[in-house]
């Protein structure tokens, strides 16, 4: 049977050897960590602490302020030490928490398991816990959970599609936690179930994780209660993204502009369903994440289960440390990832990877020569030349027009471009602009 995909795409080269085969490691616990209030879509999140405070683990230590926000709680024991302004990754400038970690308690800390009764719990329960554990979607976008599981009056979700398909280059953190952890993501998986009763449950996963495949349809005998499936996709990029993952497995096109709760449609991560079983079975916030440290100038990749707030340093010396000088570093992979001049950073809800990429991986910029391959394999049959050339020029409302919104920056027309023009980082710039500017 053919391989589920979507129209037009690209074929890098995965690099996903470098750590498919690595299973999950805890990182040591640091010394200090330095918790971001801003690792959301939305407003970021009010302080509820100050300097000298005590926390505990999975304390809130920030809240939640509008309905587009999330909470953000202590990972450990320890003192707040103080609250200083650093840049996120991209740029903006944030508030940290810098959490001095008391290590012998936090060792001696458990989250234990205690079963549940789902029968108790109606949707508006359910989906008030998701809130309170500060649960975003952890492919990268960041978006509230409780947010994208609560359309609108009128609009009916009848499918369910869980996002196995992990199709950037270099990271493997979801294909280790398949492999690992099958029955974590089931769990998340029955827990959306009982609050919104999909008619459908699609799990996409892409044909290049076989041992994946394996292990979700052994764990999928257990949950016979669940209107499931498996379709396994081509090993193409970006497969992963909402709009093509929709089209491969359910056939169903999501209009420019529109969302894919107006094709009836809800698609969630397998981090973020694994984050919502250990909420609910462990009592446990997203104060953890698994990521994926890989890249040449690396000297040990790893998959690695890492706190919120843990450093970039703590995780490169983990790693042994750089095997040459690091070209690029980046928050993510190859293709959407964001750039950052320096280690100085923290590790956040959305950070699936952390890449090291030595010099010679980094390709040089050199003129258009208008070929027109950047067009040819977009998947959101836009034309990216266009809308770099109009962000460079200032023109910002012809960008705005030629649907620059549309554009969710997956790098194809990058990667296809014989010229290297970042045209990524362009058409970022547009839409950052028309954001800020209310174009």
């Amino acid at each position: 049977m053919p391989s589920a995909t979507f129209r037009k795409g690209i074929h890098p080269f995965y690099f996903k050897r470098l750590t498919s085969e690595l299973p999950v490691e805890t990182l040591p616990l640091p010394e200090t960590l330095e918790i971001p209030l801003q690792q959301h879509l939305g407003a970021p999140a009010k302080m509820l602490k100050s300097r000298g405070d005590q926390v505990t683990p999975g304390e809130l230590i920030a809240e939640a302020v509008g309905m587009i926000s999330a909470n953000i709680h202590s990972p450990v024991y320890g003192e707040i030490k103080r609250v200083v302004q650093r840049p996120l990754p991209g740029g903006r400038m944030c508030d940290y928490v810098q959490i001095a970690v008391d290590r012998e308690r936090t060792e001696a800390h458990r989250w234990e398991r205690k079963e549940i009764e789902l029968e108790t719990l109606d949707r508006n329960a359910i989906l008030a816990k998701i809130r309170d554990a500060g649960i975003v979607g952890m492919g990268g976008a960041t978006f509230p959970t409780n947010v994208k599981l609560n359309p609108p009056p009128g609009i009916e979700l009848d499918t369910l599609v869980v996002n196995g398909a992990e199709c950037e280059p270099y990271l493997t953190c979801d294909h280790r936690l398949m492999v690992e952890n099958p029955r974590g993501i089931f769990d998340g998986i029955r827990i959306l179930f009982h609050a919104l009763a999909f008619k459908s449950v699609v799990f996409g996963i892409e044909q290049n994780k076989p041992a994946a495949i394996a292990a979700v349809r052994e764990a999928m005998s257990e949950y016979p209660e669940l209107p499931l499936s498996i379709v396994p996709l081509a090993t193409k990029y970006p497969q992963g993204g909402e709009k093509m993952l929709i089209y491969a497995v359910t056939g169903r096109t999501v209009p420019a502009g529109s969302l894919p709760l107006d094709v009836g449609v809800v698609v969630a991560n397998v981090g973020t369903l694994n984050a919502i079983s250990e909420a609910f079975y462990y009592g446990k916030p997203l104060v953890e994440r698994f990521l994926t440290v890989s890249g040449e100038a690396i000297r040990e990749p790893k998959n690695l289960r890492v706190l919120i707030g843990t450093q970039v340093d703590a995780v490169v010396d983990y790693c042994g440390g750089y095997s040459e000088d690091a070209g690029k570093i980046l928050f993510g992979g190859p293709m959407m990832g964001v750039s950052v001049p320096t280690t100085d950073y923290s590790v956040m809800k959305g950070t699936s990877g952390l890449l090291f990429l030595s010099v010679k991986e980094i390709p040089e910029e050199s003129p258009c020569i208008h070929c027109g391959r950047c067009a040819e394999v977009c998947p959101m049959n836009l034309m990216p030349l266009k809308l770099a050339a109009f962000a460079k020029a200032k023109r910002f409302e012809e960008a705005k027009a030629l649907n620059v919104n549309d554009c969710f920056e997956c790098g194809s027309c990058a990667w296809s471009c014989p010229a290297k023009i970042r045209l990524v980082s362009w058409i970022r710039y547009a839409k950052n602009y028309i954001r800020v500017k209310k174009i």
